[in-house]
């Protein structure tokens, strides 16, 4: 049953596809409930999924809207309920404030990261995706804005910097004719394409260095070998 999830967390009531807003009966002036399709299969899977609810829910809030519905057990009213206090709790927006604020300023050149380019990358998309997750659907970051902040945090960085020029160059010479548009998805996937095995400066340095360490020291051991007199045995006359 766990493969439905999604149709467990769905809004609780009837929604316009043009607006996203729930949906009033002209009738009774009331908001539409959900009506699933198989309601007997629904039941079952509302009941395993309340059960999970109960158990991960541990905090004074969280536990509160559960057990305010535990009479009919209506885990997309639990579920509406759950992201809109923490979409607007205060502890979730000065978190967004966090997140966004990093992802504004940081940049890779001038941080103390000692990871490879590519963890850099990763770190980077998931706080990102955590700011996404926080936020309504009319709040949420671009794809526009989310590629300006990460291309911003590659300023300053050999091999980086240079991917989204690179990629508007070639779609130029190509005769693609603008707006230029890309994904946030797609600008990541092409900075982990780029060369270098994505290793930081002071990493290639560390290589190169042992490289010529293990150089010297095989080259030393071949002349100590030439040099070294070799001793014949003679053999005494009887």
């Amino acid at each position: 049953m766990s493969h439905n999830l999604l149709t467990m967390t769905l809004p609780p009531f009837e929604t316009d596809p043009n607006t996203g807003e729930f949906m009033i009966d002209p009738a009774n002036g009331e908001l539409i409930p959900y009506e699933p399709d198989d309601q007997g299969l629904d039941e079952l899977q509302r009941t395993w999924f309340f059960k999970v609810l109960t158990d991960i829910c541990q905090t004074p809030v969280a536990k509160k809207i559960v057990n305010q519905n535990r009479d009919t057990m209506d885990t997309r009213q639990v579920w509406h309920e759950l992201c809109e206090h923490y979409q607007n709790s205060i502890s979730s927006k000065m978190r967004s404030q966090e997140l966004i604020q990093w992802a504004h300023t940081a940049q890779l050149a001038n941080s103390n990261h000692r990871g490879t380019y590519q963890s850099w990358i990763t770190n980077y998309t998931e706080t990102i995706r955590q700011y996404q997750a926080l936020q309504t659907e009319e709040n949420k970051l671009s794809d526009q804005m989310c590629v300006d902040f990460l291309n911003n945090s590659m300023r300053g960085t050999t091999y980086l910097e240079g991917a989204l020029d690179t990629y508007y160059t070639a779609r130029k010479a190509a005769g693609i004719p603008d707006p230029f548009n890309i994904t946030f998805e797609e600008y990541v996937e092409r900075l982990s394409k780029r060369p270098n095995h994505m290793m930081r400066p002071l990493d290639k340095v560390v290589v190169v260095a042992v490289e010529v360490r293990i150089s010297t020291l095989f080259l030393a051991m071949r002349v100590m070998k030439k040099k070294t007199p070799t001793t014949k045995k003679t053999i005494e006359p009887l």
